[in-house]
């Protein structure tokens, strides 16, 4: 059986040549040839996050990179401001009451962004220490605008915590140049490697807002950071996964990392031309983010089982909508090697089934709009190779 294609927001679709480096070797995290990966990997995460703080290793899911953020920086009682417009900024709120801290929560609909002078107002008033944002919303497939509101969070004097899991690798950030004191992303998103592994970016001046009164846990960064200048970890890592990370990172150093942002670009253009060309509104209308498109469903018996039907037929797998939005959008995710014309195949599976279905009267039309959207993004560039490590 042929095996299904990747379009979600995580885990990504994975080149040949990074699969097969996962698998090439089996390396002892205590020898020479580790201490090379990890040096190789620290130097590209830190290109990726642009930033020339540590970038440190966890054994994980990106749930746990966020976990470790708030353990390291929160202390029982300490205000925290939250900013949430959707599941995963909620989380960072989850994470914060776990370990003791006072949440103001400052929420936006699903699908919106913030006022960013509400944002400030909410900071004045509650004074935090620790301020926690989201630069994309992949529930939502909302983007929200870090580098201004890490300059308010800066200028209130907290420490910015920012999740960049579905960014990095997929769009610009710059951690150190917006002033973001820890991000974090996990190996199965822009990386497009196997699930397992998950980062944490420090830049070099949060140090002195990090809690120093940990013992030992699986989660001090500061013990991470101690391992990490011999090149290494305290405890066994992911190597099949890091082994893929570093084939991705090469596949991305080879492309360029500005030429990445823009592939990521254009494949959203395309995809959401070819939604709207299906008759399907756009969720969110508004700043939308790189990693994937989002557009509600029909609200009709006959859009039901849809998205199952995709991966059956077509061995083609989108994500449906979390919480109260499952059952009303879907999510197109165009991360990692992902280039626009491989979007092609997922849209005119999903025009074939909205046809069948009677939910569409004309065939044709997603295609036909999104090859106009990429000719008009790309006409007029000189240069028009092919991305290095296509996902098909």
């Amino acid at each position: 059986m042929r095996e299904i294609d990747m379009f979600t927001p995580g885990p990504a679709q994975i080149p040949v040549g990074v699969r097969l480096a996962s698998v090439s070797a089996l390396v002892h995290h205590r020898s020479a040839e580790f201490r090379e990966l990890y040096a190789r990997i620290q130097g590209g995460l830190q290109r990726l996050f642009r930033t020339a703080g540590d970038v440190l290793l966890l054994p994980s899911s990106g749930s746990g990179a966020m976990e470790a953020a708030v353990l390291n920086t929160v202390a029982p009682g300490d205000d925290v401001l939250v900013l949430a417009a959707g599941k995963y900024g909620r989380r960072w709120a989850e994470l914060c009451r776990t370990y003791g801290a006072r949440v103001h929560l400052h929420e936006a609909p699903d699908g919106h962004t913030f006022d960013p002078g509400l944002v400030e107002r909410d900071l004045t008033r509650y004074r935090p220490r620790h301020l926690f944002l989201t630069h994309c919303e992949t529930s939502t497939g909302v983007g929200h605008d870090v580098e201004r509101l890490a300059a308010l969070g800066r200028a209130a004097g907290a420490t910015v915590v920012a999740d960049t899991m579905t960014t990095i690798g997929v769009q610009p950030f710059e951690q150190d140049a917006w002033g973001v004191d820890l991000a974090v992303t996990a190996s199965h998103k822009g990386l497009m490697s196997p699930p397992g592994a998950a980062f944490v970016a420090v830049r070099p001046e949060a140090w002195s807002r990090l809690r120093t009164d940990l013992g030992y846990s699986y989660w001090n960064l500061r013990h991470l950071r101690e391992s990490g200048l011999d090149h290494t970890v305290p405890n066994t890592p992911p190597v099949a996964a890091l082994l893929g990370v570093a084939a991705g990172l090469d596949l991305i150093e080879a492309e360029g990392l500005e030429r990445v942002w823009q592939r990521h670009a254009q494949a959203s253009a395309v995809c959401r031309a070819g939604l709207v060309a299906l008759g399907l509104p756009l969720y969110p209308r508004a700043d939308p983010a790189a990693a994937l498109s989002v557009a509600r469903l029909p609200d009709d018996p006959r859009a039901r089982g849809l998205l199952d039907e995709l991966t059956e037929r077509f061995r083609l797998r989108i994500a449906a909508g979390q919480g109260e939005l499952k059952g009303r959008i879907l999510r197109i995710g165009h991360i990692g090697a992902v280039r626009p014309l491989d979007l092609l195949p997922v849209l005119t599976a999903l025009e074939i089934l909205l046809l069948e279905r009677g939910l569409v009267d004309e065939p044709g039309r997603a295609a036909q709009a999104m090859a106009q959207s990429l000719w008009h993004l790309t006409a007029p560039e000189a240069d028009t190779r092919e991305p290095v490590g296509s996902a098909r």
